[in-house]
């Protein structure tokens, strides 16, 4: 484990502020609501008991399949060794969720490029990683063009909640997904087992994110 707090000038650019951008005036006209109905408007139920995810900004491709990832006392958040300093930003804010949501307090480590991962770890990792991509590649989550640099994929089943990205910013937006992903499960949390690609619409704007906000949600 590493140590050493990260302050909160992330200084991301162009990629951050296509995040920021869209979320900020859903967050404005979100205050109102209580947070617990903003945490139980993030899944809803099919008829095969399967969740039906409402994220915002909204992933470009997402897979839901049965089960899920559980949080527990003993979960431990890994970064790529090497990207500590930068990634570290975007665990914390995971550590912060966690905390809010059930009171644990999770660790964050570091872990070694193509190393292994305790079992039932939360993974931050690097796409440069062969190992990471491969079995990313395996489950069906391709890092190719369209996903770039700013880009990140997102996966969890029962042992694995991995979320993977070109660059410190790609990690951070995944990790925001994630962060909404997460829901109160007995005395920890738990996350939908889920496949997720997603990328900045760079031709993203303003004026497009307010109309985003104002059309139907379905």
């Amino acid at each position: 484990m590493f140590h050493g707090n990260v302050g909160r000038g992330y200084g991301y650019n162009m990629g951050f502020n296509w995040w920021s951008s869209r979320m900020g005036m859903n967050k404005r006209l979100l205050q109102i609501v209580p947070c617990v109905l903003l945490c139980a408007s993030a899944w809803a139920m099919d008829s095969d008991a399967k969740p039906l995810l409402k994220l915002e900004p909204a992933p470009k491709e997402v897979q839901i399949r049965g089960g899920g990832f559980r949080v527990g006392r003993k979960t431990k958040i890994f970064v790529l060794r090497g990207h500590q300093m930068e990634d570290r930003i975007a665990a914390e804010t995971l550590v912060e969720e966690v905390a809010d949501q059930s009171g644990l307090k999770l660790n964050i480590g570091s872990m070694k490029p193509a190393g292994k991962a305790e079992g039932g770890a939360i993974v931050l990792a690097r796409l440069q990683d062969s190992r990471v991509r491969h079995f990313l590649a395996r489950n069906g989550l391709r890092a190719d063009d369209l996903v770039g640099d700013d880009g990140y994929l997102l996966f969890s089943d029962k042992t694995h909640l991995i979320v993977a990205a070109k660059t410190g910013q790609g990690l951070f937006y995944g990790v925001q997904t994630l962060r909404q992903l997460l829901r109160p499960a007995g005395k920890g949390l738990v996350c939908p087992a889920v496949e997720i690609r997603d990328w900045p619409s760079m031709s993203s704007t303003p004026e497009m994110a307010k109309q985003e906000l104002r059309a139907p949600a379905y």
